[in-house]
């Protein structure tokens, strides 16, 4: 949809390339980026870092073949400590982040993954929701850029020919993140001929050319910029999926939650107005349960 010459983005799109085995995600990230990002206070670098990590969540999440989730865990030592990104395959996203505010005084709004944090690694994780299975890579993060950490998860833990570009901004008081991601199919890696083998090369040439400004840009369509970068080979724009922020949490999780603390842990337990006030991390929606709603919890489940 278009407004005032603003186009509405909130979607992944799916892709191939027609003259190649060549598939790829595009992700633009607009009013769900700016509905996370602005309930939380988090700094400009921080806020920049959480998008890279959320549109890139996308890209990756969009690929798996059966319904579950997929996150991207960051875990470091100093300065940014945690930050979670987590996409489930009806499009919904949530993130959130943990870090030193103090620790970051005077870091360039652009700093990369590896200047917020020390000695961090990334986790990226795929659940498949019927079976609560788990497919799990780790690596360290990389230096430079958010993309040459997914660049290097595929390469090392998937061993996939893939290629991704993001980008985030904050402009006018609005924040915007974008991805782009193509991938060589098992088709195409078991096509050892030399036209095929340079096929890739080739795309990831034309990705790499694409600079920040049209990436990020609100008066260009998400399908002219594929065109742009892909028309000698003939993409085809498959399907969409729609983004929308919306976090999991619910009642009967916090009390699932509530279970595993002791009744000697609850006896040490502050109840601010006689009530514990439980947090989501990720939405910031608040419970409150009275120390007699926790013993209630507790008997009506072990009953």
């Amino acid at each position: 949809m278009i407004e005032n010459g603003i186009i509405d983005f909130d979607k992944v799109l799916y892709f191939t390339l027609k003259n190649s085995s060549i598939r790829g995600r595009f992700v633009k990230l607009d009013k769900a980026i700016n509905s996370i990002l602005k309930r939380h206070d988090y700094t400009l670098p921080v806020s920049l870092c959480l998008a890279d990590a959320l549109s890139s969540c996308c890209c990756i999440g969009s690929l798996l073949k059966f319904n579950g989730y997929f996150t991207i865990q960051a875990s470091g030592k100093e300065k940014l400590k945690t930050m979670l990104a987590d996409y489930s395959n009806n499009g919904e996203i949530r993130g959130y982040v943990n870090y030193d505010k103090n620790a970051l005084n005077g870091i360039k709004k652009d700093a990369s993954i590896d200047q917020l944090m020390h000695d961090g690694h990334l986790a990226f994780t795929a659940i498949e929701s019927k079976s609560n299975k788990r497919y799990q890579g780790i690596i360290p993060v990389q230096k430079g850029s958010f993309s040459k950490c997914i660049d290097y998860y595929f390469k090392k833990s998937e061993q996939t020919n893939s290629e991704i570009i993001c980008f985030s901004e904050l402009s006018n008081k609005t924040y915007i993140s974008s991805a782009i991601l193509i991938q060589a199919t098992p088709e195409e890696l078991n096509d050892t001929s030399e036209n095929q083998l340079n096929l890739f090369e080739e795309a990831s040439l034309f990705l790499k050319s694409l600079n920040k400004s049209e990436v990020l840009s609100r008066q260009i369509s998400m399908e002219n910029i594929l065109y742009k970068l892909f028309h000698s080979f003939e993409v085809r724009v498959q399907k969409e999926i729609t983004i929308k922020d919306n976090c999991r949490c619910s009642l009967d999780r916090v009390k699932k939650t509530l279970l595993n603390i002791s009744n000697a842990e609850l006896d040490e337990l502050t109840f601010s107005d006689g009530r514990l006030e439980v947090i989501c991390e990720f939405c910031k929606n608040l419970t409150k349960f009275s120390r007699q709603d926790l013993f209630s919890i507790r008997k009506s489940i072990n009953s």
